[in-house]
């Protein structure tokens, strides 16, 4: 079973590197949480450690159903509906995340980096997750397409958490998902302003506040 849910997790990434519309980003961010809650409940089930059942309930609540929400409603305030702007072609850029995750599992392989018995499936999963978020954010020109890349970022650093340790402490956990709801509000603060600015998410036309 683990396998299958490292799996889908790492086609959760290359689905959002496939997405032809910003708004398209949202179900695959809901999908990719869901995933990662179902991969804390299952390290759960199998250690009986409590934390892990709260970061699982936490994944849920903010990650699947909150930050999702924030993303869709600024999508609807600012009517982002068109295509996405990448800076390489499409399937250049899946070749390069072909690539990014080869490059993953090699070093994860090379470094011999500490797992735990449960979390190993995961391990190389996670390094991928955070070289494929890197990517979306520095292939990407709209802004609200940074914001997802940091998302699937932190959802790798959260993965590899679990895959070396079995998370981090409560209190952590809490802080982080806090500072990753404040930063998505942000982001989404900043796209509605670089949208009415502009009537544009591309964050290229900041150069035109260079003075």
């Amino acid at each position: 079973m683990d396998q299958w849910i490292a799996m889908l997790l790492l086609l959760s990434a290359f689905w959002l590197l496939l997405i032809r519309k910003i708004s398209d980003t949202v179900p695959i961010l809901v999908f990719q949480s869901f995933i990662l809650a179902l991969t804390a409940g299952f390290l759960w089930y199998e250690t009986g450690l409590s934390h892990l059942l709260v970061a699982a309930l936490l994944t849920l609540i903010v990650k699947a159903a909150i930050i999702p929400y924030v993303l869709h409603y600024t999508l609807k305030k600012i009517d982002a509906t068109r295509e996405i702007e990448r800076i390489t072609p499409k399937y250049t850029s899946l070749l390069i995340a072909i690539l990014l995750s080869v490059a993953g599992f090699y070093i994860t392989s090379r470094l011999h980096l500490p797992s735990t018995e449960f979390g190993e499936p995961y391990l190389p999963i996670s390094i991928v997750l955070v070289f494929l978020g890197t990517f979306i954010m520095i292939d990407h020109k709209k802004a609200l397409m940074q914001g997802v890349g940091l998302i699937t970022i932190e959802n790798g650093l959260f993965l590899v958490a679990l895959s070396i340790s079995y998370g981090m402490p409560m209190m952590v956990e809490f802080g982080i998902f806090f500072d990753m709801l404040v930063t998505v509000i942000i982001i989404g603060i900043l796209s509605f302003r670089i949208h009415s600015t502009f009537e544009s998410l591309n964050i290229e036309n900041m150069r035109k506040l260079k003075g």
